[in-house]
């Protein structure tokens, strides 16, 4: 199979749960770029000009909101998927995107996709329905942050990694995001020695597995009640 006809494929089977039309596929791979990155290099930062959308075919993107004294992980991306959303706007990126494998994706101007879809109006409500449901998981992260103590942030967390980035195992469910304590704590806005500890919580009730960086949820719902728990 060729590069393009894997592209291809991708693009019409798996992104936005294969419900793009096949003339948009078209569009996108005759007007797009495929680009390919290496572990640790960045697509791009925040504050520069937004004038290309991505859908990420291959590896693992971390976006990052940036201080100068600080970074926090706002959201974690694995294929596919379509993003910034937010440069529909037609302003800077508000984040980086790093690459913490060796990622592929497929790159367009932005213009180009504006027009198309202002031509296929259509094809707004797919987005936007992508869009809601990223507003929902914002607002929960928001809440889960601001309201909830240290237990209840990591443990909402791994609960929504594991919906997102979860793979049944014969243990439960696999997070397949690697990911350290230290990426952990800044999801969390926590410090890494909390996450260190509630961790270990974690796996003394055997509500969770880790071997090397990947987590395993053994049982989702005992996780939900254990977070429901620390709600009150």
């Amino acid at each position: 199979m060729s590069n393009e006809q894997h592209v291809r494929e991708i693009l019409e089977t798996q992104l936005f749960s294969g419900s793009m039309p096949p003339e948009f596929i078209d569009f996108c791979l005759a007007h797009g770029r495929i680009r390919r990155y290496a572990p640790k290099e960045y697509l791009y930062f925040s504050d520069d000009e937004g004038n290309t959308v991505y859908f990420l075919i291959s590896g693992r993107i971390h976006l990052y909101l940036m201080s100068e004294f600080s970074e926090k992980i706002i959201r974690v991306l694995s294929p596919p998927t379509f993003f910034p959303e937010i440069v529909l706007d037609e302003k800077p990126y508000p984040h980086a995107a790093l690459c913490m494998e060796e990622t592929k994706v497929l790159a367009l101007d932005r213009k180009l996709f504006m027009g198309y879809i202002e031509s296929n109006p259509s094809l707004l409500w797919i987005f936007y329905r992508e869009l809601a449901l990223d507003l929902r998981r914002s607002y929960r992260q928001i809440r889960n942050l601001s309201l909830g103590d240290a237990r209840l942030r990591l443990g909402a967390k791994l609960f929504a990694l594991a919906h997102v980035h979860g793979l049944p195992s014969e243990k439960g469910v696999l997070i397949t995001l690697p990911l350290s304590v230290t990426e952990l704590a800044g999801m969390c806005s926590l410090a890494r020695e909390s996450v260190s500890r509630i961790l270990g919580e974690l796996k003394k009730t055997k509500i969770i597995e880790i071997e090397k960086k990947k987590i395993t949820v053994i049982d989702l719902e005992t996780l939900r009640e254990w977070i429901h728990a620390r709600e009150n």
